[in-house]
């Protein structure tokens, strides 16, 4: 077997590796959603690494791809802020998104726990007087 045989044989065989690895990257690419167990920046952060990682891999994803694909794993509780985005036409690098994703996750969850805290305040009835509410 002569020098350029093995070059091209070993060339098959992680040529097959390098596209079960595209492939797999892919599929966890286009399938991973943000759970509620886990921070949007967590789950930026990990889409970050299987784009880098499929560029690597010789595979370009044009950018506003990336942001779409990262926007559209958001659970619904994010639709205000895609619908913005998008309506908006802003632009940013998938690092300035997820920052900015934080900052949004941090205000609706800033806004949840006022709700809550507001709809647990028990209001007591005063005895009515004749018909009127009784003045203290």
């Amino acid at each position: 077997m002569s020098a350029a045989d093995i070059h091209l044989h070993l060339k098959e065989i992680y040529g097959v590796q390098t596209h079960l690895e595209r492939h797999a990257t892919v599929k966890e690419l286009m399938t991973t959603r943000l759970r509620d167990v886990t921070s949007v920046h967590e789950h930026g952060v990990k889409m970050i690494g299987f784009v880098g990682k499929l560029m690597g891999l010789d595979v370009v994803i044009p950018s506003e791809l990336s942001t779409d694909i990262l926007l559209l794993a958001l659970p619904s509780s994010f639709n205000g802020f895609v619908v913005n985005f998008n309506m908006n036409k802003l632009e940013a690098t998938l690092e300035e998104l997820v920052n900015i994703l934080t900052t949004y996750e941090a205000t609706i969850k800033k806004e949840k726990l006022v709700l809550l805290v507001g709809s647990s305040s028990c209001t007591k009835k005063e005895p009515k007087i004749e018909g009127l509410y009784r003045i203290i």
